[in-house]
């Protein structure tokens, strides 16, 4: 038992190096692989593994309870100085005796009104909901991390284009400063465009800040030691829908059907229910029978073999146990498994009204993703053109730097709302996907 204690404590530590190694290997990460690492490591899920197991080891021991039992005993009695002969039961004195008996016994319950098949039905809804609960976590976890996953190539790929305006707005600079030193351009739009330089170089800053963040919170949900040297890949493009594939009404019913955190709810409703039916099997009365062997030996009285042979006793029997009065125990019992019914039943439609909630905000989302995507999509290729025409006006000398970095500050932030825009309508595809049916977060062990 200590010897698989040790190995346990031995072995955790060295599956954490192996992935971790196994990680630095890694120079790029996919989305499906940060889903693998996370359902490999992350505690939550292997909680829901151990609760899983816990389920099975229930289910197998109230089938096992079906059984009878064998005890076995032995004993041995040394008695000196007054005591009492075993065979004669007369008393003697001054002696020194050794005797021993041995028996075997065994009893099984033939009815108990049907508590333990009961039971049985009830640890096995117990276990399916475990397993279901199990799934659960493992496609939420799935879910926060495709989320996760997706806010890091955002914020990657605003400290791209955060360097690409640094990059901009630093070529203006080098330009004008020529002309300042010749004071052909006035010292007010010179320093004008330095002041938005260091305010690029502060969003450059900034924008780094928030990638390392959300690497940080990727890799809290992988349960693995943050690596700045892994790349993400890119995500494939999804085609832009015109319009959700299905209604509120058809998802919700898709995700009912599909999504595991309704089966563990319905199977823990059924465990309650069996729950109340073994709760009123105490009520009625319980019939088992028992047999056994039994023999006895004295020291001095022949050989230890031949006693125990002379002195076999065979008994056969049954009982009945008629509950009488136990306290209200079974009625109280009873009450409570009422209650645990009721409230296995507010739970599942507690859990669908949610579902149901979520699903069409899920649809919501989507088509509010979609339009604004659309929307930036004409604002950032008009900001660009206005911007190419100040520039172009603003390198002759018709307009002055506050007109050209406005123009500038726009197309910059259509930019950025188009990029921020892009990536919430592929995480708003895929979240209604997932409900759908159509998108596998979860992998099967």
């Amino acid at each position: 038992m200590f010897s698989r204690i040790r190995y346990i404590f031995f072995l955790i530590p060295t599956l954490c190096l192996t992935n971790h190694a196994s990680l630095a290997q890694e120079n790029t990460l996919t989305l499906e692989r940060c889903i693998q690492l996370a359902l490999e490591n992350n505690l939550d899920a292997q909680q829901g593994h151990i609760r899983t197991e816990v389920g099975r080891i229930n289910l197998r021991q109230s089938k096992q309870n079906l059984l009878p039992n064998l005890i076995g005993s032995l004993n041995h009695n040394f008695e000196i100085g007054r005591a009492i002969d075993p065979e004669t039961n007369q008393y003697l004195n001054n002696v020194t005796n050794r005797y021993g008996n041995q028996s075997l016994s065994s009893s099984v319950v033939l009815f108990d009104g049907l508590r333990m098949f009961r039971t049985i039905t009830q640890q096995a809804y117990a276990y399916r909901a475990t397993q279901f609960e199990e799934q659960n976590i493992k496609e939420q976890l799935a879910l926060g991390v495709t989320s996760a996953y997706i806010q890091a190539l955002t914020a990657r790929d605003m400290v791209a284009q955060a360097d690409s305006q640094a990059a901009v707005t630093h070529q203006h600079v080098q330009r004008n400063t020529l002309l300042h030193e010749q004071g052909a351009i006035a010292p007010g739009d010179f320093y004008d465009l330095k002041g938005q330089y260091a305010n690029d170089l502060n969003n450059v800053n900034q924008a780094r800040n928030d990638f390392q963040e959300a690497l940080v919170s990727l890799f809290r949900l992988l349960n693995l030691p943050y690596d700045a040297s892994v790349q993400l890949a890119p995500l494939s493009e999804l085609p832009l829908k015109n319009a959700p594939a299905v209604t509120g009404e058809q998802l919700f019913q898709h995700a009912v059907d599909r999504l595991s955190l309704i089966k563990a709810v319905d199977n823990r409703q059924q465990q309650a229910r069996l729950g109340l039916k073994v709760a009123r099997s105490y009520y009625f009365p319980s019939l088992s029978a028992g047999a056994g062997l039994s023999s006895s030996y004295i020291h001095g009285n022949g050989g230890y073999i031949d006693q125990i042979q002379d002195r076999i006793g065979k008994n056969l029997g049954f009982t009945l146990a008629i509950p009488i009065f136990n306290k209200w125990q079974a009625r109280n019992n009873v009450s409570l498994a009422k209650l645990d019914v009721l409230d296995a039943e507010n739970i599942a439609r507690t859990s669908r009204n949610e579902l149901q909630q979520t699903t069409n905000q899920a649809l919501f989302n989507l088509e509010a993703a979609r339009e604004r995507y659309k929307n930036l999509v004409e604002q950032t290729e008009n900001y660009a053109e206005s911007f190419r025409i100040a520039e172009v006006r603003f390198n002759a000398g018709a307009i002055n730097s506050v007109d050209f970095l406005i123009a500038k500050n726009k197309m910059d932030n259509a930019n950025a709302n188009l990029l921020i825009a892009r990536y919430q309508w592929h995480l708003q595809q895929r979240i209604v996907d997932y409900y759908n049916g159509e998108m596998v977060l979860s992998q099967e062990d």
